[in-house]
């Protein structure tokens, strides 16, 4: 008999304990050096609370597995020199592919979170949007890119990210209405042509884990990262776990009220002043159109024309920029504010991460955070604790990578002995 992990019921041996032990020990010494690293044996030894001995051997291990590298001797003011550890980002890699409305963008990401090599494939060459064209594409492009840039690394497998509602341990895209998709198997599309294991995740919950183990969320075990863009969702991280719900549903926030102003737009669905009508990038270049602060020129994605907004607001030479539009990024950055307020009271979360279009106008956050603050029963104080995510808005390949790369680094003895059993190639 097995549990749920695939791991036999019935006692742990003692043999077993002891590799179980040597797992989590091996992980907490990985995480220490990507939060903090390089850093040298004492310091791993400092921060993990593990005997000195114990970091040496398994240090020796992970770098043993090319995991771990070591730098060149950092001499010190007295004592012997320092030698520091890092992780080894080019050596252990995952595929990380995010399908999109408008393109697919893949790469080859490294244990470090660094991206090696990415591509893009525009969907304006196909003949429709359908599941199995885009998913053809792919397969196509990733084996001749793999072909070219794998060059002998280790491949521990895809990870697969893409926007709407995502049960990842079904392996469904259960609906995403921009292209038209429900109740997709998506895995059993791309099986036979990317390398496994496959991991199919949620776009903002995958760029949640690469805040979580690269960026802002390093520091701490809980968090929410609000995504504002087109795309709108928030991430509930506790424990270091992403917070999923029955059907993987939470995280939805469209419909989170942002204004009541009478003037404001109405959500067809909710009929409110919600965050989906008035906040996210759709609704703000909408209005910025309707106002004729930037040309209504069907040939600029929401993209561009959130650019051409930001730049109208800032000030060129001598002048003050355009006030309209420095009023509807104020006015945007408000809004949020009140939606994130009634985040922080429901989840009290250590840090609010914040992710997607609302950051190209980075100079309005604080708007959103004294709103925040004015709206929040934790008041002003927790303005500290709402800031940018890290990694910008080329973070889809590597937030893709991370649910991959994430089981090297919570097991990375196992991780590694699947991939001796199953050689790792391009397909």
């Amino acid at each position: 008999m097995q549990n749920r992990n695939g791991r036999p019921q019935g006692l742990v041996t003692a043999g077993q304990r002891a590799q179980l032990m040597r797992q989590g020990n091996a992980s907490a010494v990985l995480r220490a050096v990507l939060a903090h690293g390089p850093v040298s044996r004492a310091e791993i030894a400092r921060h993990t609370g593990l005997s000195a001995p114990s970091v040496t051997k398994l240090t020796a291990s992970l770098m043993e597995v090319e995991l771990l590298n070591e730098l060149a001797p950092v001499e010190p003011t007295q004592g012997r020199p320092r030698v520091p550890l890092r992780v080894d980002g080019d050596r252990i890699v995952a595929l990380g592919l995010h399908i999109g409305l408008l393109r697919t963008t893949f790469g080859l990401v490294g244990l470090d979170g660094s991206v090696i090599a990415e591509r893009e494939l525009p969907h304006h060459e196909l003949p429709d949007l359908s599941p199995a064209r885009i998913t053809e594409q792919a397969g196509r492009a990733v084996r001749a890119f793999l072909a070219e840039k794998l060059d002998g690394r280790r491949l521990v497998g895809t990870g697969v990210s893409i926007g709407g509602w995502v049960d990842g341990a079904r392996g469904r895209v259960v609906e995403h209405g921009p292209l038209g998709w429900r109740d997709v198997n998506l895995p059993a599309l791309l099986a036979d042509s990317l390398p496994g294991p496959l991991v199919l995740e949620q776009t903002v919950r995958a760029i949640a884990r690469a805040e979580l183990w690269f960026g802002a969320g390093r520091e701490v075990d809980d968090f929410v990262l609000v995504m504002i863009g087109n795309v709108l969702g928030a991430a509930i991280v506790v424990d270091r776990t992403v917070h999923r719900g029955p059907g993987a549903a939470a995280g939805a926030i469209e419909h989170l009220l942002a204004t009541d102003d009478p003037e404001a737009a109405r959500c067809p669905v909710c009929g409110a002043g919600c965050l989906n009508a008035t906040a996210s990038d759709t609704a703000l270049v909408a209005r910025a159109r309707e106002l004729g602060v930037i040309p209504d020129d069907p040939a600029d994605g929401a993209a561009l024309a959130l650019e051409r907004l930001v730049a109208a607001a800032r000030p060129a030479g001598s002048g003050t920029g355009d006030e309209q539009a420095q009023d509807l990024l104020r006015t945007r950055a408000r809004r949020v504010g009140r939606a994130v307020a009634t985040i922080v009271d429901l989840i009290n979360p250590s840090r609010v991460v914040l992710a997607g279009g609302i950051l190209v106008a980075d100079e309005y956050l604080d708007e959103l955070r004294t709103e925040v603050g004015r709206r929040s029963h934790r008041g002003l104080a927790v303005a500290d604790d709402i800031v940018p995510a890290v990694f910008g808005a080329r973070t889809l390949v590597r937030s893709s990578a991370v649910p991959v790369l994430e089981q090297v680094i919570t097991e990375p003895f196992s991780a590694l002995g699947l991939l001796q059993d199953r050689p790792a190639k391009p397909v």
